[in-house]
């Protein structure tokens, strides 16, 4: 028999949380559903008295971690799950669509062998960034609705706040890595992407859920130019630290690259330099911060030696 759990990881923000929990207790509730686990890593900072409220007959559970980690918090979490558990991951800063639940539950009752599960999602900016950023930011502050067809299941991976797996699936491969995500030790970006990453290392593929539609809420620091040139710097360190486990060709071939792409943005970013608020100079300082975020990642000793594969 099914059990389908939403897994919530948050962080200092419990005046979004109630938004998202709200959101929830709004949507069309699957049968087979157990109710939501919130777990805060870190200071608490009053999330357990937002999940104390009343959201209807929505059942919350409360947990606290205090390791400022958010993988580790998942796994702490996920470790008091019975594996057959069909979990739904999401973040304290969403908004679910009514159907969002009840359309991953009809993905786990048809399920096949091996799979992981995502949706699509929109953005609910607090103000709009201007369109021209868009190429430069991440997906989750420009919204990702891809086809069936332009989805490629061996190769796509879903973003943290909007997928879905069997908890033994995740166990299975030694659940999330604390290097990666917020509260690693090198700053890294992505805990998600490692895991599915490692997923489709191990055979599984990725199912869009078409219908599991989310809103991520933007705020404003979070579409400035400086935010967008740390992010790039973060998801350099993500790649590097991926690539240390990778053979030696595909190491040089980075290293070459993002050598290449060091040198040309820092002679870009000097000449520009008279134009600070341009979108030359932007350009540069975002692929020269890339680049040092790169041989960050693949040069830092992490705090917790890493047993999973990338």
């Amino acid at each position: 028999m099914l059990n389908t759990h939403l897994l919530i990881a948050t962080a200092g923000r419990a005046n979004l949380l109630g938004r998202t929990l709200q959101s929830v207790a709004d949507c069309r509730l699957p049968t087979s559903f157990t109710g939501v686990t919130v777990i805060e890593n870190g200071p608490a900072c009053g999330s357990q008295a937002i999940c104390n409220r009343r959201y209807g007959d929505l059942s919350v559970r409360y947990m606290w971690c205090a390791v400022p980690n958010k993988s580790h918090a998942l796994n702490v979490a996920l470790s008091g799950m019975d594996e057959s558990t069909f979990v739904i991951f999401s973040d304290d800063d969403i908004r679910f669509t009514p159907e969002t639940l009840v359309a991953y539950e009809e993905a786990a009752k048809r399920r096949c062998v091996d799979r992981f599960y995502g949706g699509p999602f929109g953005c609910d900016y607090e103000v709009a960034p201007p369109t021209w950023m868009f190429p430069y930011m991440p997906l989750s502050a420009v919204g990702w609705n891809p086809t069936a067809a332009e989805f490629d299941p061996q190769v796509d991976r879903f973003l943290g706040f909007n997928w879905a797996a069997f908890c033994g699936d995740i166990v299975r491969l030694g659940g999330f890595d604390p290097n990666f995500g917020p509260g690693s030790p090198a700053g890294a970006t992505g805990q998600e992407s490692n895991m599915q990453r490692r997923m489709h290392a191990a055979g599984m593929s990725g199912e869009l859920v078409p219908d599991a539609f989310v809103n991520h809420y933007v705020p404003r620091d979070r579409c400035s130019i400086d935010w967008t040139v740390e992010r790039a710097r973060r998801n350099g360190i993500s790649r590097g630290l991926a690539r240390r486990a990778r053979p030696v060709t595909d190491i040089a071939l980075s290293h070459w690259s993002n050598s290449v792409r060091l040198v040309t943005s820092t002679a870009a970013k000097w000449l520009t330099s008279p134009l600070p608020a341009s979108k030359l100079h932007f350009t540069a300082r975002y692929r020269q911060q890339k680049a040092i975020g790169y041989f960050t990642g693949f040069r830092t000793s992490s705090g917790e030696p890493s047993r999973h594969a990338a």
